[in-house]
């Protein structure tokens, strides 16, 4: 997928644990303007799914999410 239009911002996540992750991309979210992509990398199974979660319930559009052995990455696109 090629984004041109919307910036992207990364939120590294990696070595926090729940409800941190959660909690940090909340704030970042709130923080962004509309229409914007964030990328969330980070590890854990755990945090991995509270993340989407949380995403999932509060009306944000998961444009991918992914899981390796250690790491992932969740891109998301701000509310309009």
């Amino acid at each position: 997928m090629v984004f041109c239009l919307n910036f992207v911002e990364t939120l590294d996540v990696r070595g926090k644990m729940c409800p941190l992750p959660v909690a940090l991309t909340k704030r970042k979210l709130e923080e962004m303007q509309s229409e914007q992509l964030l990328e969330i990398v980070g590890e854990g199974e755990l945090e991995f799914d509270n993340i989407q979660r949380w995403l999932n319930n509060n009306n944000y559009k998961i444009i991918e999410a992914s899981k390796n052995s250690n790491d992932f990455k969740i891109l998301v696109e701000t509310k309009p």
